[in-house]
C-alpha cells in the first residue's frame, strides 16, 4: 500500500509537470518537440524556489513550505485541467511505453541496490528531507547528528529540492498528520523510491525528447542510441542507487541546458531562450555545485555569442545568468553579510537600470568591445591569467590542496563521476572512451552549423581552461573548491554523447560494416554493463551496490536487523514519549530518517573527519567495530555508562557481536528492551 501512494503521487507529478510544461511551450510559442513535462518539472521547481528563498534564509517553519508548495501546486493543477485533453494525448503516445520499459527497469534493479547508507552521503540527503518536517524553524540543525540550533554549511541550505522532498513526505502522510490516521509511509522510502523515481520518468522522458530530435533516417541506429542513453548513459550506478540525490538531478538539467541553448542556436525561435533561467534556477534548486557547472557552460556560451558578435548578446547573457546572480547573492550573505549586501546592489542597479539610457548605453559599448577584442581575451589573456594564477598557488602556497598532482587522482573513487582519461577505468568503459574521445575530434574539425559550431567551442573550452591541468588549481582556488572536475559533465553526458555518436555515425554511414560494429558496440555494452553488475564483476555498471543490496529490506534500503532494531524503537518513543532532547548512541544506520528529532552523538561523518567528534574517547568506546578493522586493545570500556551518564544517552543500538566489550559494560547503567539477535535495543535506567 506504502508502494502505491508513492506511485500515485509520482504518477499525479508527471501529469503536473506536463500541464505546466505545455501551456509555458505554447505561451511562449516553442514547438514541443516530445514530452513536455521535463519543461513542466524545471518551471515548476524553479518557481518553488523562488517561493522557498525567505524561508530558507530567515529560517521560518515549515508550514511556508507547505503553503508555498500548494500554492504551485494549485496553480499546476489549474494549467493541467485547463490542457487536460493534451496533457493526456502527450502522455498517452507511443513513446510512453519506452518510458515505461526503463522505469519498470528502474524498479527491479533499484529493488536490488543498497544505498551505503554508512559511508556514502546519503544519511546527510535523507536526514535533511527528514528533520526539515513540521519543525518551527527551517535547516536549524545539524545533518549529520540532528542537533538543533545551528545552520549547517551554507552549501546545502538553499535547495529547495530537498525542502519539497520534505513537503512529499508531509503530503503523503497527510492522514496521520492531520487526523492521526493509521498508514504511515516512512520518510526514508517516500525519499528514495519516490525521488527515484521521479527522476527516472523525467530523465527517460528527456532521453526520448533528445534523441527523437535528430530526426534520424536509419530507425535502428536510432532505436540503438537510445537503447544505449536509456539503459548504459542513464544506469551509472548513481543515477539508480543514488537517483533521489539532487546531484543526480544536476547533471540531468546541465545536459537540458546544453540541449535548449542548442535548440536556440539551431531553430529560429528566440523565445526558446525564456527557458534557459528556469533550467539553470532548477539545477541550483538541486545543487550547489550546479553553480560551478551551468557557469561553465554559460561561459562558453557567452564566449561564443561574443566571437560570432551576436546581437544583444550581454543582454540574453544577463538573462541566463540571473538565478546565478540571485543564488549567489543569497549564498555570499550567509558567509558574509556585507558581500552579499554589495552584490545585491550591484545586481539590482544592473536589472532595474538596464532599461534606462545610460545603462543600455554602457551595455552596447561592453558589447561592442567584447566582439572587437573576444578572440584576444577569451582565449590568450584569460587562459594566461588562469595558468599564471594556479603557478603561483602551487609554488608559493603548497599547503593548497587541490595542486597539480590533485588533478590525476581518481575522482571516481569518491565522487559520482566517471573516469575519460583510459587511466583508472576499467575495459568495457574504455570502449567507450575511444568512442567519445574520437567523436570530439570529429566535432572540434566538422563542425559547420552555427549550433554544432557551439558544441566545437564548448568542448574546446572546457578541455583547455577547465579541465586543464596547468588551469584547475586556479579555478578550485576560486570557484570550484575539490569538485572541479564534474566540469567533465559538461564535456561528456547524454546530449553531447549523443551528439558524438551522430558524428561518428555520419562518418562511416558508407560503411556497412563500421555502421554493424559501432552498433554492435553500443547494444553489446548496455547488456554486459547490466550482466557483469548481476554477477558480481567490477566491470559492472553497478556492481558494487548490487552486491551490497543481497542483505537490505528493498524498500528501506537498510540491513534487516536495522530496520527491526530502529521499528521497535520507534514504538518504544510512541508509548514513552520524550520530554526534553532525545539523546541516542546507535550503531544501526539510517536511524535518524526514521526518528529525525533523534540527536544522534556519533555518525558516519565522525569516522572520516575527527575534529566532529564531540569525545575521542568516547568516540572509541561507542562506535561500530568493523570486522575488517584490526582489534584495539587499549579502548577504555570499563568508561561508557561515564559518557553515557555525562551526555544524557536515552536509548543505544549496539551491534553486541562486534562490541561485546561496549555492550557488557553498558549492560550497568542500561536496560536491555529489544534483541534483534545483531543488534540490541538498550534504555537507560
Amino acid at each position: 500500500m506504502s508502494m502505491i501512494k508513492i506511485l500515485l503521487v509520482v504518477f499525479g507529478l508527471i501529469g503536473l509537470f506536463t500541464g505546466v510544461g505545455i501551456q509555458v511551450l505554447d505561451s511562449l510559442k516553442i514547438e514541443k518537440k516530445g514530452f513536455a513535462a521535463p519543461v513542466g518539472f524545471v518551471i515548476f521547481l524553479m518557481i518553488t524556489q523562488l517561493l522557498y528563498y525567505p524561508a530558507q534564509i530567515f529560517n521560518f517553519s515549515f508550514n511556508w513550505i507547505i503553503g508555498s508548495s500548494f500554492l504551485v501546486l494549485i496553480f499546476s493543477l489549474y494549467l493541467t485541467l485547463k490542457n487536460i485533453k493534451r496533457v493526456l494525448k502527450d502522455l498517452l503516445c507511443k513513446e510512453t511505453l519506452i518510458v515505461l520499459v526503463a522505469f519498470v527497469v528502474f524498479i527491479v534493479v533499484f529493488s536490488r541496490l543498497f544505498i551505503d547508507i554508512e559511508f556514502s552521503d546519503s544519511p546527510m540527503y535523507l536526514n535533511y528531507i527528514a528533520q526539515n518536517i513540521n519543525i518551527d524553524q527551517l535547516n536549524m540543525f545539524n545533518l549529520y547528528s540532528g542537533l538543533p540550533g545551528v545552520e549547517w554549511d551554507g552549501l546545502y541550505l538553499y535547495q529547495g529540492y530537498y525542502h519539497f522532498a520534505s513537503f512529499l513526505c508531509w503530503l503523503i502522510n497527510i492522514p496521520f498528520f492531520l487526523l492521526g490516521k493509521s498508514g504511515y509511509v516512512e520518510n526514508i522510502m517516500i525519499s528514495t523510491w519516490g525521488l527515484g523515481m521521479l527522476y527516472s520518468l523525467i530523465s527517460s522522458m528527456f532521453i526520448v525528447n533528445i534523441v527523437k530530435y535528430f530526426k534520424l533516417k536509419n530507425k535502428w541506429f536510432e532505436f540503438c542510441l537510445l537503447f544505449f542513453t536509456l539503459f548504459y548513459s542513464n544506469f551509472y550506478y548513481w543515477r539508480v542507487a543514488f537517483s533521489y540525490y539532487g546531484n543526480t538531478f544536476r547533471t540531468l538539467l546541465a545536459t537540458m541546458l546544453i540541449f535548449f541553448i542548442y535548440r536556440w542556436l539551431k531553430e529560429e525561435n528566440d523565445n526558446i531562450k525564456y527557458i534557459i533561467p528556469f533550467i539553470v534556477g532548477a539545477g541550483l534548486a538541486c545543487s550547489s555545485s550546479y553553480l560551478f557547472i551551468s557557469f561553465t557552460i554559460l561561459y562558453c556560451l557567452a564566449v561564443y555569442l561574443f566571437v560570432i558578435k551576436k546581437e544583444h548578446a550581454f543582454v540574453d547573457m544577463s538573462l541566463f545568468v540571473f538565478p546565478i546572480a540571485l543564488y549567489a547573492t543569497v549564498m555570499f550573505s550567509w558567509s558574509n553579510f556585507y558581500i552579499g549586501m554589495a552584490m545585491l546592489v550591484v545586481f539590482s542597479a544592473y536589472y532595474i537600470g538596464r532599461f534606462q539610457k545610460p545603462v543600455k548605453k554602457l551595455i552596447l559599448n561592453i558589447e561592442e568591445f567584447l566582439f572587437d577584442n573576444a578572440k584576444l581575451i577569451f582565449f590568450v589573456i584569460i587562459p594566461i591569467v588562469i595558468i599564471a594564477f594556479s603557478t603561483y598557488i602551487n609554488f608559493f602556497k603548497p599547503e593548497y590542496l587541490y595542486n597539480y598532482s590533485y588533478f590525476f587522482q581518481d575522482h571516481q573513487k569518491y565522487d559520482m563521476v566517471k573516469d575519460y582519461t583510459f587511466v583508472y577505468s576499467n575495459w568495457l568503459d574504455n570502449i567507450i572512451n575511444v568512442l567519445r574521445w574520437i567523436g570530439v575530434v570529429l566535432i572540434i574539425i566538422y563542425a559547420k552549423t552555427k549550433e554544432d559550431k557551439f558544441i566545437q567551442m564548448m568542448l574546446l573550452i572546457v578541455v583547455l581552461i577547465f579541465l586543464n591541468p596547468l588551469c584547475i588549481t586556479a579555478i578550485s582556488y576560486t570557484i570550484a573548491s575539490n569538485v572541479f572536475y564534474r566540469t567533465v559533465e559538461v564535456l561528456f553526458n547524454p546530449f553531447t554523447e549523443l551528439i558524438i555518436l551522430v558524428y561518428i555515425y555520419q562518418a562511416i554511414q558508407w560503411q556497412k560494416l563500421w555502421q554493424w560494429i559501432l552498433e554492435f558496440i553500443l547494444i553489446g555494452v548496455v547488456l554486459l554493463g547490466h550482466f557483469f553488475s548481476w554477477v558480481g564483476l567490477e566491470e559492472g555498471l553497478y556492481t558494487f551496490y548490487f552486491v551490497g543490496g543481497k542483505n537490505i529490506e528493498p524498500d528501506y534500503k537498510i540491513e534487516p536487523h536495522e530496520y527491526k532494531s530502529i521499528k521497535f524503537l520507534q514504538e518504544e518513543l510512541k508509548n514513552n514519549p520524550q520530554n526534553d532532547q532525545l539523546t541516542v548512541l546507535s550503531q544501526a544506520n539510517g536511524l535518524r530518517t526514521f526518528i529525525p528529532e533523534a540527536y544522534q552523538i556519533f555518525t558516519s561523518r565522525d569516522y572520516f573527519y575527527s575534529d566532529v567528534r564531540v569525545d575521542w574517547i568516547f568516540y572509541d568506546i561507542a562506535r561500530r567495530h568493523y570486522d575488517w578493522e584490526p582489534k584495539l586493545d587499549d579502548i577504555p570500556y570499563e568508561r561508557a555508562c561515564e559518557f553515557i551518564q555525562d551526555y544524557e544517552v536515552d536509548y543505544a543500538l549496539i551491534r553486541y557481536w562486534e562490541n561485546p566489550e561496549y555492550d557488557q559494560e553498558t549492560d550497568k547503567c542500561m536496560d536491555t528492551i529489544f534483541d534483534s539477535g545483531v543488534i540490541k535495543v538498550k534504555r537507560s535506567k
